[in-house]
């Protein structure tokens, strides 16, 4: 597979160099120079197989000059060995339903992928015998997942940043209580979007790359993306679902099935659905691009702004050098506040999109609850808020994260002590630093401790 960049499409990149540098060396993401393309003979013969079967179909192109046949295998077999029977699970909620992804072991559907790049990375340092060092941010539930899957792995280094006070205490505990000494977490004094700008500096950074081994474990990196597609083909192929509504935040989980559209799955309504935060929704309904404060919602593994993702989409339709421009502009707020009208036209006719409000979320567990005795959390309340709103039907609704992550928003939203059926405990204290946005904070900090 080759591979080049969103903001350069001169230069070609292996398999190896994706993964290794996990953002391109010009600032830009990797995104393949071809996909591959499933005929629909292809997709139906993919009928009644499991999800590992459907895994390794998807999966298999992207890895086959990583790895041999036996190792994609055993990869994807260990990936899913530490989730629920069954990896995913279908609730119906009246004319939609809930495409629960909280099955895997930190609860929340960034275990998905997560769970297959550590396996990933996992194999490919033991056949090079290198170490890696791994920084990511995080709103909430990567941090949890990369950490949970990276954890005790040799040869391997991970730095997690997160927002200061900006998560659900469930989500920081399950981050800085790990225990293990590959393990180092950052409180940022900042938003998600200051998260991810540092770490995107320190990619950037020649100096701290010539010594250390840096890659990426958010959805900037192509291999925590690409994974997402499979339980969106999983549900096509069992549950002959087109339509899906997607809570939105850094755009990777959406843009996971824009992928799998692409490849040839014949998905429809693709529907992005934002909290406050909603500059997705507006660009995409109202082409309105313009950057607005970081708001604290209650849902907020969603609370961002610059949504890294969506620059691989914009690839789709705008040159390099313009999307090179614009990104660099972005960061300051100083590029055009909306697009030009044919590449609105490009996003309006793949994507609908919709936002709901915190109120609306609280509204929407409540509802659930009562009228179908379901327990959902404040980003998966968002996206059926949002399907109730543009009268979605036949749609699958994901279910992010179980709903014992936030057990503050569900207790207020329905005003009673609620029993869950899963829970985690926290046997060992928290650990994690705080620091001030400041790169060169962090990077004496990777520094000293990688």
């Amino acid at each position: 597979m080759k591979y080049k960049s969103t903001r350069n499409n001169q230069e070609i990149y292996t398999s190896e160099q994706v993964l290794n540098y996990g953002l391109s060396p010009d600032g830009g993401l990797f995104v393949p120079e071809s996909l591959p393309s499933f005929t629909q003979d292809q997709i139906k013969s993919l009928k009644g197989l499991s999800y590992y079967e459907i895994a390794n179909f998807i999966l298999r192109p992207f890895l086959t000059d990583l790895f041999s046949d036996i190792e994609i295998n055993e990869i994807i077999g260990e990936a899913y060995k530490n989730f629920d029977d069954g990896i995913v699970s279908v609730s119906s909620i009246g004319e939609n339903q809930l495409l629960n992804l909280f099955h895997g072991p930190t609860l929340a559907f960034k275990d998905y992928a997560m769970s297959l790049l550590a396996k990933i990375y996992e194999y490919y340092l033991k056949k090079k015998n290198q170490e890696l060092v791994i920084v990511g941010a995080t709103s909430g539930d990567t941090g949890s997942a990369a950490i949970h899957a990276f954890k005790g792995i040799q040869n391997i280094k991970i730095f997690i940043l997160h927002p200061h006070n900006s998560t659900s205490l469930f989500q920081r505990k399950q981050m800085t209580t790990s225990g293990a000494n590959n393990v180092f977490n950052i409180a940022l004094n900042g938003s998600f979007d200051d998260c991810q700008s540092l770490v995107k500096k320190s990619f950037n950074d020649q100096n701290l790359n010539q010594f250390l081994n840096l890659t990426a474990v958010n959805s900037i990196n192509w291999f925590r993306v690409l994974p997402q597609s499979i339980y969106y083909a999983w549900c096509y192929l069992n549950y002959n679902t087109e339509n899906f509504v997607v809570p939105s935040g850094n755009f990777g989980n959406i843009y996971s099935a824009f992928l799998l559209r692409k490849m040839g799955f014949p998905l429809k309504e693709l529907v992005v659905a934002t909290n406050e935060n909603n500059i997705l929704h507006r660009v995409i309904k109202n082409n309105d691009f313009k950057l607005m404060k970081v708001v604290k919602t209650n849902s907020p593994s969603m609370d961002i702004t610059i949504s890294s993702n969506f620059e691989r989409l914009l690839g789709e339709f705008i040159n390099p050098t313009e999307l090179n421009d614009l990104y660099k502009k972005m960061s300051n707020n100083e590029h055009f506040h909306s697009l030009d009208n044919k590449i609105h036209n490009q996003l309006s006719n793949n994507f609908q999109s919709m936002s709901a409000n915190s109120q609306e979320v609280e509204e929407q567990i409540k509802k659930i609850y009562n009228n179908f005795n379901i327990l959902i959390d404040p980003h998966t309340a968002v996206g059926v808020s949002c399907a109730e709103k543009l009268n979605i039907k036949n749609a699958m609704c994901l279910a992010c994260a179980h709903p014992v992550k936030f057990q503050e928003t569900v207790k207020h939203s329905l005003n009673q002590e609620i029993k869950y059926n899963k829970n985690l405990k926290f046997d060992r204290d928290e650990d994690f630093t705080v620091l001030d946005n400041d790169y060169s904070l962090l990077k004496e900090y990777i520094q000293n401790h990688a």
